[in-house]
């Protein structure tokens, strides 16, 4: 039953450079970790004329992912279609969670509900037949701790946004929580903290500097509007400087991608990191974001075998005022992996990992990054996905490039697999896993 409803392909939307591209995520990521009763509800859905608007399932593994982070009990779904990001809301959510699910079309709610009746979750779910905004005015009327989760990565747009304790004021525009603190609308992995105000033109030469694309969309044009549209007008000064001085090195296309450093700092955010480790630093774009993220009291082990590039982009590190949280090693990572699980008192105290090095010893990295990962702590993987190669025939892989293809499918596979772990595979960069610690 299994094989037929992962043969049922989701229908693509088509953003990725092909779709072989996308079935790959689904089928080594995604599908393998999919519940029963929603690899049956996605089957149901394949046959509707509109299928298309049901949630992208590698869209729903991460916000799953943030559900869990989150620790979401009480929730909001407007567009609800035949339910598969409800569903899924509800079985992730505790036993005693909350959806209020909204959606002008009953008709179509009816078509998983038989599924979601046998999934045994229906009593979570508040279905309200009607236009959202009435719904949403009725509940801004007496708020206290909602969230609101609507995501489809592939569809170029993420919103988050999080309503806490009770609204001292609000208006359409500017919605703020008693305590000061506007409700955040962001783009595709944004961050949430402030970013600095910038001069319009200090912002306009930012823009200018093209970041090196690891070409996995469907065209450079895509990626640079999800870039200009949702990521550099958000970008810190400073990181916006160090992509600029970054973009003149020869191998600047191994600085992370802005799209998906602006998700992980988010990710930063959503477990209070804290404590963290960097294996692979190049100039250092993801660590001064880690830096700047983190609070005042804050540390990374950054560990690299090459000082020299760390170095080009210490002076901006230093003059973001962040160079004090950084312990920076020039080093073979595992020596230092292996040093730190000496003091026991380290395992299980990092809360966030972030990995871009030698693919060869990802595996090794994974076991001991898990031992010195808390519950709940996250490890984050790069090039996962190698320019759209782990989906190509052999044949079209160039052969300098083979090994590591080869080394990055079997380890994407090995995630899968892992049972210690929560995995979403974004479709950001060059590709990234992002796995939580379970136990």
């Amino acid at each position: 039953m299994e094989q037929n409803v992962e043969n049922v392909r989701a229908p693509p939307k088509s953003l990725l450079q092909s779709d072989d591209l996308y079935q790959y995520i689904l089928e080594t990521s995604v599908y393998p970790r999919e519940p029963e009763f929603l690899k049956e509800l996605r089957h149901v859905t394949a046959s509707h004329p509109r299928a298309m608007m049901a949630t992208a399932p590698d869209a729903g593994q991460l916000m799953a992912m943030l559900l869990n982070l989150v620790n979401a009990k009480k929730t909001v779904e407007v567009g609800v279609f035949t339910g598969y990001s409800l569903l899924l809301t509800a079985l992730t959510i505790p036993e005693d969670g909350k959806i209020i699910a909204i959606d002008v079309n009953r008709e179509t709610f009816e078509i998983g509900l038989p599924i979601i009746k046998k999934a045994g979750v229906a009593d979570k779910i508040d279905f309200i037949e009607s236009e959202a905004l009435p719904v949403l005015d009725q509940l801004l009327q007496n708020i206290c701790g909602v969230a609101v989760v609507g995501l489809d990565l592939r569809c170029g747009w993420l919103l988050w946004v999080q309503i806490c304790d009770n609204t001292a004021h609000s208006s359409p525009e500017k919605p703020v929580a008693a305590g000061g603190s506007q409700i955040q609308y962001q783009g595709p992995g944004s961050t949430i903290y402030s970013h600095h105000n910038l001069q319009p033109e200090m912002e306009q030469n930012a823009k200018k500097v093209p970041s090196p694309s690891k070409v996995i969309l469907q065209s450079e044009d895509l990626y640079q509007y999800i870039l200009e549209t949702s990521v550099y007008p958000r970008e810190p000064d400073f990181l916006k400087e160090l992509r600029h001085v970054t973009a003149s090195h020869p191998r600047a296309i191994w600085a992370t991608a802005p799209d998906a450093g602006q998700l992980m700092a988010m990710l930063l955010k959503l477990v209070n990191a804290k404590k963290t480790i960097e294996i692979g630093v190049f100039t250092g774009y993801s660590l001064l974001l880690t830096a700047l993220t983190i609070p005042e009291d804050g540390k990374i082990i950054a560990i690299d075998v090459n000082r020299e590039t760390f170095e080009i982009g210490l002076p901006v590190i230093k003059k973001a005022g962040v160079a004090d949280k950084i312990d920076f090693i020039e080093s073979e990572a595992l020596p230092v992996l292996d040093q730190q699980l000496h003091n026991h008192g380290n395992e299980g105290s990092f809360d966030f990992a972030f990995v871009d090095a030698d693919k060869v010893n990802y595996w090794n990295y994974h076991e001991r990054l898990l031992k010195l990962l808390k519950v709940d702590g996250l490890v984050v993987y790069d090039n996962t996905l190698q320019r759209g190669f782990v989906a190509m025939p052999e044949a079209l892989v160039p052969e300098h490039r083979k090994k590591d293809i080869e080394l990055t499918i079997e380890f994407n596979k090995f995630l899968a697999a892992d049972p210690r772990i929560q995995i979403s595979h974004a479709s950001l960069g060059d590709g990234i896993i992002i796995c939580r610690r379970l136990y």
